[in-house]
């Protein structure tokens, strides 16, 4: 429980479905609060990042999704309608919502001969990946900005205090270099020995699967968890991914697939923790004595 919590029963609620949905939108937050320039910013770049990748992918987004609408006839099934109203179940780039939905009415085919193009490999396709789902994390990390911006100014007060970071700051720089926000928050030995152990964990499947762990085209979904490590994914999409299997899948393949995907669960902790400290730099944590209430 925070000081605030004890003074404000109402900062121990969230901000609410309208908020929570707002999120899905980048700069919707921002332009909310009046900070019109940060909203701007937020959409441009979310939207940019989001359609460099896709220039690479195009079609090939249907195969990196949960649900490809390929069930026959494709053009009544459920979730081709749902594609050619731009609801794509793509992970994470459905976090950025709108870029999401422009780039699968672009991206959408109902032909069976567009089916068979989405399973080709693409040249580049590792990066684009990277990118549209680099957009989509971009937009959940300006969204968590967003969200403490409504949060310090609902439970701040008049003059609310600075935090030593960003929360959304040091949760983004995380994502790419774990450790990386703890250190920018104070706390340079936790996030030291928090981001050496997640590196850790997924270079050793990477190591151990011969740098083929982590290919979005081979295991869209393990890659979705592995994702959560920005930095590791960025490495594997530009040096190991592109690397064709020669012979036999690598021994110890599955092994290191799950290696990569929990040192990518292992950085989702160390995102919410760093964003956790930086945000108690201004709403610190009170320790309760028995009888409080």
């Amino acid at each position: 429980m925070t000081a605030t919590d004890k003074q404000n029963p109402a900062s121990l609620r969230g901000l609410g479905w309208g908020t929570f949905l707002a999120g899905f939108v980048p700069g919707l937050l921002q332009f909310q609060l009046g900070q019109k320039g940060r909203a701007i910013l937020a959409f441009l770049s979310c939207t940019a990042l989001f359609f460099i990748g896709w220039v690479l992918v195009r079609d090939r987004l249907f195969y990196f999704a949960l649900f490809a609408p390929e069930t026959d006839p494709v053009h009544l099934s459920t979730v081709g309608i749902l594609a050619r109203c731009g609801i794509t179940v793509t992970l994470p780039e459905i976090l950025n919502f709108p870029a999401n939905a422009i780039g699968s009415i672009l991206a959408f085919d109902p032909s069976y001969e567009a089916q068979r193009l989405w399973r080709l490999p693409r040249a580049l396709e590792d990066l684009g990946g990277f990118l549209t789902a680099a957009s989509g994390y971009l937009a959940a990390f300006w969204s968590a900005d967003g969200h403490w911006g409504m949060r310090l100014q609902r439970d701040g007060g008049v003059n609310p205090l600075r935090p030593i970071c960003n929360p959304a700051f040091a949760a983004g720089i995380s994502w790419l270099l774990p450790g990386a926000g703890h250190a920018l928050a104070g706390q340079r030995s936790k996030g030291i020995l928090m981001g050496a152990s997640t590196v850790l964990v997924f270079a050793l499947g990477l190591l151990l699967s011969q740098g083929h762990a982590v290919d979005r085209a081979i295991a869209s979904v393990w890659w979705i968890g592995q994702s959560m490590c920005g930095g590791g994914v960025l490495f594997a999409s530009l040096v190991t991914a592109p690397q064709e299997i020669t012979g036999s899948f690598p021994e110890n393949l599955d092994l290191g697939t799950v290696l990569c995907t929990v040192g990518g669960l292992m950085n989702l902790v160390v995102m919410v923790d760093a964003f956790s400290i930086a945000e108690r730099s201004v709403f610190p944590v009170l320790q309760l004595h028995e009888g409080d209430a």
